[in-house]
């Protein structure tokens, strides 16, 4: 028996090895603990050349990882566990803490993949955690380029199939204003700090689709953003959903928000928004529910510009606030949270907004004493659903809100029994006799 579990043992290494295999036209750097041509990743990552794979085998590995030549890391998907060597989550000093911070993966290579691993960043091993989310955290980062390298712009970093858990501040961070697609991912519990973000992108461009966020302070965003697309991603249990700031002030195109799942925020939490937008991004088929704010807009950094929000699906049932006012299903406002105010300019088109204190909220700051710094709140509204609200739509003063041909509950148009209301400044004349 002895022999055969031993002759067992000597065959999974075998398979664990055999696992790799592919074709060769590059150079593959195995790693695993027993049988292979390294025992460390950052040893085959070392030793590797450019277009090499690095195939990290079954097994736990307690490494901080620096990529810095373009390789793919390609692992075993939940069989390969990388955890930080070193505990320092709630360093200062930026992202990176003055390169103190404990990343689990550092990129500073163009045509970087990363690929089915699993980055744990609560280290059973290790002392010096923060708890946070029922986990003992270690690491700062999961994954993070490097932006304090003045030489490079790290472009084309693919992390596909990877699991990050247990992350203080960043647990997918496209960090120096480069190229990335992040795709079929899950992030969970990265809530450490009020500046704790699941997923983000901070001056580049890309895509992030089909990633499951969960218990994030804020799971999938943008600033200023070139050009990212936000496609299918489900996000549950979460301060705030998929937004985008300052989109466009660095150039680029407009942000896409389209056909993502927010779900069960915390306690005031936003579901989709974006704030200043030197662009129009559009916001599209989205479905937002339980959260205190399903849409919203924080004024412009160019007059006229914008976004479109179209056939989402908002539902504000069990959303939790601690707001008396009760919860939005979409808020739009000049404000720009203690960054002055801007002219605000949204489009609604043929969205629900179901089960809210307030359906959609229109409000602009007026200026006072010599301030003349408030902003113009313009938003027109079509084809749009209002239905179950305590109250439909409200304009705030000096606000213009064009709300014509929405449905407001019933054929005899809102202000009317079983209908939503329109108050304010909410022109709603003629309105939909029939739901859209």
């Amino acid at each position: 028996m002895r022999r055969k579990m031993q002759a067992f043992a000597a065959a999974g290494v075998v398979l664990g090895c055999l696992a790799f295999a592919g074709p060769a036209l590059a150079a593959q750097r195995n790693v695993c603990h027993l049988g292979c041509q390294y025992t460390s990743i950052q040893a085959a990552i070392n030793a590797a050349s450019p277009g090499d794979t690095v195939a990290v085998g079954a097994g736990s590995y307690y490494e901080n990882v620096v990529v810095n030549k373009p390789v793919t890391l390609r692992g075993l998907g939940l069989l390969t566990v990388i955890y930080p060597a070193v505990s320092n989550p709630a360093c200062t000093g930026g992202s990176l803490c003055g390169g103190a911070a404990s990343n689990i993966v550092l990129v500073d290579a163009d045509n970087v993949t990363i690929e089915d691993l699993r980055l744990e960043g609560a280290n059973p091993h290790l002392s010096g955690g923060v708890f946070v989310g029922g986990a003992d955290i270690n690491a700062t980062n999961g994954i993070i380029t490097d932006y304090n390298d003045p030489n490079s712009i790290q472009n084309n970093l693919t992390v596909t199939g990877v699991t990050v858990s247990d992350i203080y501040l960043r647990g997918i961070y496209a960090a120096s204003g480069g190229t990335f697609n992040f795709n079929h991912d899950i992030v969970e519990n990265v809530q450490g700090d009020s500046n704790s973000i699941a997923m983000f992108n901070d001056g580049g461009s890309g895509v992030m689709a089909e990633n499951l966020v969960v218990n994030a302070n804020d799971a999938i965003s943008a600033n200023w953003s070139r050009g990212t697309q936000f496609l299918g991603n489900v996000i549950l249990d979460s301060g705030s959903g998929v937004h985008t700031d300052n989109n466009g002030g660095s150039g680029g195109t407009a942000d896409v928000i389209r056909e993502n799942l927010v779900e069960g925020c915390t306690v005031n939490g936003y579901g989709i928004f974006t704030f200043a937008p030197y662009v129009s991004a559009t916001i599209d088929s989205n479905t937002v529910s339980g959260c205190y704010v399903g849409l919203g807009d924080f004024g412009s950094s160019v007059s006229g510009q914008g976004p479109t929000f179209s056939h989402n699906t908002v539902n504000g049932f069990g959303a939790k606030t601690t707001d008396p006012n009760g919860t939005y299903g979409a808020y739009l406002t000049t404000d720009l949270l203690g960054f002055n105010f801007g002219d605000l300019t949204a489009t609604l088109t043929g969205n629900s907004f179901s089960h809210f204190g307030t359906g959609m909220f229109v409000t602009q700051t007026t200026p006072t004493g010599g301030d003349l710094t408030g902003g113009q709140a313009i938003v027109t509204a079509t084809g749009n659903s209002f239905v179950g609200n305590r109250t439909g739509a409200n304009g705030g003063p000096g606000t213009v809100v064009n709300a014509k041909n929405d449905w407001w509950g019933c054929r005899r148009g809102p202000n009317t029994p079983g209908c939503d209301t329109a108050v304010g400044t909410v022109a709603f004349t003629p309105w939909l006799t029939s739901a859209p």
